[in-house]
């Protein structure tokens, strides 16, 4: 859509430019020739204008078309899905930490709900982490004992550590009170209580929030070695996939946690079935295969 406007607007500007061209050249040029094939040529660009208008005119209406037609299906496997999951977590007791800009689709929580699984904990990565603040950069590096020439990676990486420990209740209060204070996280919840999983949303749509090199990368190293089972999704929308990064943690990813086959898929994948699942380029697989009678009804 966007180049058919971009040439729209050339053709546009092709007519300016002649009709300026015929002015000039009516007044210092007497042969009528050039004038007429000037003419020809805007009849030519006219019809190629009108033509593509009608053309974007169509590409509108389909797109409208598509998006309701895509909304209807997503409306529909909705409804699907509290019969596909429900119960399949059986109490299971996570954690959920987003590192990206995205909130909690409110989806994803209604499948987890449906699924039986507890989110005991929820932890935010806030803006102070880009560690644009001076003072907030000699504070960190003073409170982890740092150089200071230590860069704003090698703070993140700290950081993550701290989150890591802190939702699998080995954190000092001191750090929780420190991260909190310096905006720099958010914890809430219960994070004392032992987890069996921990679902990392990340993804960005704002370069200025793109920590997954130092942040998530840090954090997910520190959880796998702590053996913590991790499943790191984000929102098909998101501009700045987390996705490859995540991947080559060899951990769980979900790339469309915001639609309904995203959320089946991480109950599936929570539920013993893992795996990279998703639309993008890094999905191996489009979602988990799905036991038979869950599709068809139980088995007589």
């Amino acid at each position: 859509m966007i180049d058919l406007r971009y040439h729209i607007a050339s053709i546009v500007a092709v007519f300016l430019a002649l009709a300026l061209g015929i002015l000039i050249g009516s007044t210092i040029v007497s042969d009528n020739l050039i004038v007429e094939q000037q003419k020809k040529m805007i009849d030519r660009l006219e019809e190629q204008f009108y033509a593509l208008r009608d053309s974007e005119a169509v590409l509108t209406a389909e797109n409208q078309r598509q998006s309701k037609i895509i909304s209807n299906y997503e409306n529909y496997s909705q409804t699907l899905l509290t019969s596909l999951v429900n119960g399949k977590l059986g109490g299971l007791q996570i954690g959920v930490i987003i590192t990206g800009d995205s909130d909690l689709p409110a989806g994803m929580i209604n499948a987890l709900a449906s699924a039986d699984a507890d989110i005991l904990s929820k932890t935010v990565v806030l803006s102070g982490l880009g560690l644009h603040d001076q003072g907030v950069c000699d504070r960190v590096r003073e409170f982890y004992g740092l150089e200071a020439s230590a860069t704003e990676d090698i703070m993140r990486q700290q950081i993550a550590y701290s989150v890591a420990e802190v939702i699998q209740n080995r954190g000092e209060p001191a750090a929780i009170e420190f991260l909190q204070n310096n905006n720099l996280i958010k914890f809430s919840g219960d994070n004392q209580t032992p987890l069996a999983g921990v679902i990392v949303l990340g993804g960005a749509n704002d370069p200025s929030f793109y920590f997954v090199d130092s942040f998530d990368t840090a954090l997910i190293d520190k959880l796998n070695t702590d053996s913590m089972k991790i499943y790191g999704v984000e929102q098909y929308s998101a501009v700045y996939s987390y996705m490859e990064q995540y991947g080559q943690r060899d951990i769980t990813t979900i790339d469309n946690i915001e639609l309904s086959l995203g959320q089946v898929s991480l109950v599936f994948a929570m539920a013993g079935e893992p795996g990279n699942y998703g639309m993008k380029t890094t999905a191996k697989k489009l979602m988990p295969t799905l036991p038979v009678e869950k599709v068809w009804g139980q088995l007589q």
